[in-house]
């Protein structure tokens, strides 16, 4: 039985899915053989994550040229509420300190100003993301992620787009040799809550 006699709904529907599961980066679509489920090996996940240390690195500059000062204001409580759970209690509240980390994150997609940019990050950043559980972190790697949060917000603030673009360059390569060197396995309880970055608001025009 095919998918498309399972979901009652027509070919047509199906094929149009399968290309934005493939866009999104779930699937593979191969001619005469169908489509199939990506393997998210650590190979294929280093290459995904280059890439993105390379467009959220370019997000952030244009954010320190174009964030509000609202958007400021809300960048920065996050990343002290951050810093706060990483000092209250870095052991079990991981997953408050992962949505903390993508709540600042997303803002920073949010502020650049840049639809396109926004939502191809989205599409490069969401399965990444539900690998990147802060279960891999220690205490130092968490405060290394905090202070590098904290020069964001203020790179930022100040408008400084060098400044902005390298130290979240810096943010993620650190990340990287965190999640990549690291293999010990993340909690099972982190894969199932962590939540990925939301698809980006529309931006106003």
């Amino acid at each position: 039985m095919t998918i498309a006699q399972l979901a009652k709904v027509s070919r047509t529907s199906v094929r149009q899915a399968l290309n934005v599961l493939a866009i999104e980066g779930f699937v593979e679509l191969h001619p005469n053989r169908g489509a199939m489920v990506v393997d998210w090996n650590d190979e294929n996940l280093l290459e995904v994550f280059d890439v993105r240390v390379m467009l959220e690195s370019y997000a952030c500059e244009l954010a320190a040229e174009r964030a509000s000062a609202l958007d400021i204001v809300t960048m920065k409580k996050q990343a002290d509420l951050f810093s706060e759970l990483v000092e209250k209690d870095h052991q079990h509240l991981r997953q408050k300190i992962t949505l903390a980390n993508n709540e600042l994150h997303q803002k920073i997609l949010q502020a650049c100003g840049n639809q396109r940019l926004s939502t191809l990050l989205v599409a490069v950043v969401q399965v990444p993301m539900v690998h990147q559980t802060f279960a891999r972190y220690e205490l130092e790697d968490l405060r290394r992620s905090a202070s590098q949060h904290q020069d964001l917000v203020q790179a930022i603030s100040r408008k400084d787009r060098e400044w902005a673009r390298a130290t979240m360059m810096a943010h993620l390569l650190s990340g990287k040799q965190v999640i990549f060197a690291n293999k010990k396995p993340p909690l099972a309880v982190e894969l199932e809550t962590s939540a990925p970055l939301s698809k980006p608001k529309k931006l106003k025009s």
